[in-house]
């Protein structure tokens, strides 16, 4: 509207939406603080775009309002107990399949006789023991944590269980071991497994969750909900942002004919004077982040949380000081059982890093276990024992991928490729073929015939309908069984199981000055990158997760990105 009537330029426009990318706000008042107009051009503009709206009954905007989350659906579908009950149920339903295993492993005619009095409490033990250490939160610990917690709890419960049926039987002699290891095997691949399941399948449901209202509107504040509404299976659903700056509530004031009108972003729900449906989304277009309203000033806070039974909130607002922190928690979180205070830190922590007290200040580790060498034995020792055991189990799958490749097309079977190992040993990376032997003048034609394939290979790397690939190639790619060869480079010490990809010389140039982190370690196999976005991520992303394995690498970490990977291997999301 602005831009019709000539208020303002569309330099102006871009110039505006530059600064709320950069610092967050509300574009209406970024524009008159540039002086690019005033409080009346804004109002008028809003209310022409309410009347347009109903003039010409806008059937996005009343879909956008109908779909939107409003408050009272959150208040009435949002359940926290509920989404703990299901993650206690499916441990429940978990532990007992598994001690029914071992039970039946003991011998049913001991069972029936004198069921085992150990298994009887390893249920409950291990459940309540869970839920001491919050495994059934809405907010899961990140993967590696989680999956660190749940062994050591199931390994605490099959421990118990068994000096109880040891007591129970008089002699721990009579107890046999080997049953009780099955099931305490069973569990920790299990329990972790179904548990992350149905995070990721149940977290986008209406009622999974918990609500949080996010404090701050600015650059952090507008990361955090688009961050959360990426990654549902965090299980925190901003519903509303409270801004601190009061230049960013986006209230104008204006005269419409004879008429003073005074128009907020969006009205707290329940208000008996609150705007039609259609007014709120066309304000929310202009008030809001990621489809999140920004519901007003901090004051605002108490409300929502009486009103709404809303008892998280996010403190994101980094630029104030720890003073400052302190003042906003006790004036406007009172009400809020939980407060998340969020720094300008963005990706440190990103797949889990502890906290430190230091003596009145909280520190946050990266702990780089990578450059020890114990840490660097135990992972070498892990890719032997896994790489041996894979070999054994797959041996019939590699000679028949052999055999098919020959007969696809003309050239050897497998394929090398001189790769980037660590410290920056180039080494010969070990494929399985996938292309046609002159695959790079393909390429070369390709590119030079359609520059909208030029611009997809630049920017990922590769091309989505690569003309250089073979038929079985394509399903070798697809799920990922052109690099099963690669475990050989595991065995002879140039590759791990889990790591950064192995990288080409050619493109160091684009890492971005990253490559010193990245090849401190062995390349994997498979990697943090593989099983999160595929072929979605673009190389500079890659580069970015690369980097964040590297400074927070964990065996907990390898073996989530690990079980991780069979399901998208099975699943074909490959490239």
């Amino acid at each position: 509207m602005l831009l019709r009537k000539g208020v303002i330029t569309p330099e102006q426009l871009r110039e505006a939406l530059r600064i709320q990318e950069d610092k967050g706000g509300h574009v209406g008042a970024i524009l008159r603080r540039m002086g690019a107009c005033d409080r009346k051009a804004i109002a008028e503009a809003l209310i022409e775009q309410f009347h347009t709206a109903r003039v010409r009954g806008n059937r996005t905007m009343a879909r956008r309002a109908r779909d939107a989350q409003s408050i009272s659906w959150l208040e009435v579908h949002c359940s926290p107990t509920l989404a703990k009950l299901t993650l206690a149920s499916a441990d429940f339903l978990t532990l007992t399949l598994a001690a029914a295993l071992v039970a039946l492993l003991i011998g049913p005619n001991q069972v029936v006789r004198t069921p085992p009095i150990g298994l009887l409490v390893l249920v409950p033990i291990a459940m309540l023991v869970s839920a001491g250490n919050r495994l059934y939160g809405v907010t899961p610990q990140s993967p590696p944590d989680e999956i660190k917690s749940s062994v050591m709890v199931l390994s605490l419960a099959y421990a118990v269980s068994w000096l109880v049926e040891g007591l129970s039987l008089g002699s721990f002699r009579a107890v046999p071991i080997v049953p009780w290891l099955v099931g305490w095997l069973l569990s920790v691949v299990l329990v972790p497994v179904v548990r992350g399941t149905l995070r990721s399948k149940l977290s986008r449901r209406r009622w999974w969750g918990q609500p949080v209202v996010v404090f701050g509107a600015g650059k952090v504040g507008r990361a955090v909900v688009s961050m959360l509404r990426s990654r549902p299976q965090l299980g925190l659903k901003p519903v509303a942002i409270l801004d601190d700056d009061p230049e960013r509530q986006g209230s104008v004031r204006a005269t419409w004919g004879e008429t003073d009108i005074v128009i907020e972003p969006v009205r707290v729900a329940g208000d008996e004077d609150a705007d039609t449906p259609s007014e709120r989304s066309a304000l929310e277009q202009f008030s809001e982040v990621e489809g999140v309203p920004v519901m007003g000033g901090l004051e605002l806070a108490p409300a929502l949380a009486q009103r709404l039974g809303v008892k998280t909130a996010v403190l994101a607002m980094p630029e104030i000081g720890a003073a400052q922190v302190l003042q906003v928690i006790e004036r406007f979180a009172d009400a809020y059982t939980n407060v998340l205070v969020i720094p300008d830190l963005f990706n440190l922590a990103h797949f889990g890093a502890p906290t430190r007290y230091l003596g009145g200040a909280l520190g946050i580790e990266v702990q780089r276990q990578l450059l020890l060498r114990g840490p660097r034995a135990a992972k070498r020792a892990m890719d032997i024992v896994l790489t041996i055991l894979g070999l054994v189990a797959i041996s019939p799958i590699l000679l028949l991928l052999i055999v098919l490749i020959r007969l696809d097309s003309k050239g050897p079977a497998f394929y090398r490729q001189r790769r980037l190992g660590q410290d920056g040993v180039r080494f010969e990376a070990v494929k399985f073929r996938t292309m046609f032997n002159d695959a790079e003048r393909r390429l070369n034609e390709v590119l030079e015939s359609d520059p909208a394939l030029k611009v997809e290979y630049d920017a990922f790397h590769k091309l989505t309908s690569d003309p250089r690939v073979t038929r079985i190639g394509r399903v070798l790619r697809k799920y990922s069984l052109d690099e099963l060869p690669q475990l050989w480079n595991v065995l002879v010490g140039e590759m791990s199981l889990v790591g950064p990809r192995p990288y080409l010389e050619r493109e160091i140039p684009d890492m971005d000055q990253k490559e010193g982190i990245v090849l401190r370690v062995k390349p994997g196999i498979t990697g943090i990158w593989q099983v999160t976005w595929r072929n979605e991520s673009t190389f500079e992303q890659r580069v970015e997760l690369d980097v964040e394995y590297v400074r927070n690498w964990s065996p907990w970490l390898d073996i989530y990105v690990l079980a991780r990977t069979v399901p998208v291997v099975v699943g074909g999301t490959g490239s």
